[in-house]
């Protein structure tokens, strides 16, 4: 098994159904350079094993892709990426590509907003970028919100949200957590089994 899959695996971020638990780069960041999670998969499931803050201050992202299951695949991905305008660098590694991205200067504000946890307060073509990806789908069944939910916060989302912490309503701006750093930063499978074990 790819050793960054075996080690999320056991640290639970490999779900029930064995899908990756994405982090929040993947998910409000990626799309700003132009490629999601869903066009990676497009091309191949599974291929994409996460997106991850290169350098936070460059604002550079890195999206992993797994070569050691998809040779061929993520070969071919990794050549079409001289096409994409916000892509920096390549660095090959035994098991994986590692595709390194800049953000776009005109998202700079939002890409700090979204370090915060501030969803709700990034801009309207910040927010058009998102929706584009993921749709504009509510979940009104529990406290877990789509991105438009996160986006776009209703009382009915805050409140259930509030339940689910246990707090007044009027503490809740957001209804997402902010990206838990160190873990939202790229770190190689070494450094990672250094700092969390296994």
């Amino acid at each position: 098994m790819q050793e960054r899959l075996e080690w999320l695996e056991s640290n639970g971020y490999i779900t029930n159904d064995g899908s990756i638990s994405h982090t929040k780069t993947t998910r409000f960041l990626m799309p700003l350079i132009g490629i999601s999670e869903y066009s990676i998969e497009h091309i191949k499931h599974k291929m994409l094993i996460n997106a991850h803050i290169k350098d936070k201050e460059e604002k550079l992202i890195c999206v992993i892709l797994n070569k050691l299951d998809f040779p061929e695949e993520s070969k071919d991905y990794v050549l079409i990426q001289d096409l994409n305008e916000h892509f920096v660098d390549c660095i090959e590694e035994d098991q994986e590509y590692i595709l390194i991205y800049r953000i776009p200067e005109h998202f700079h504000e939002d890409y700090e907003l979204i370090l915060k946890g501030k969803y709700s307060q990034t801009s309207v073509a910040y927010k058009e970028v998102l929706l584009r990806v993921h749709g504009v789908q509510t979940h009104t069944e529990s406290h877990l919100g789509t991105v438009h939910d996160v986006l776009y916060p209703t009382d009915i989302k805050r409140k259930q949200y509030a339940d689910f912490l246990n707090v007044e309503i009027a503490l809740i701006d957001e209804v997402c957590s902010r990206p838990r750093l160190p873990y939202e930063l790229f770190q190689t499978i070494e450094q990672l089994k250094e700092a969390y074990g296994n």
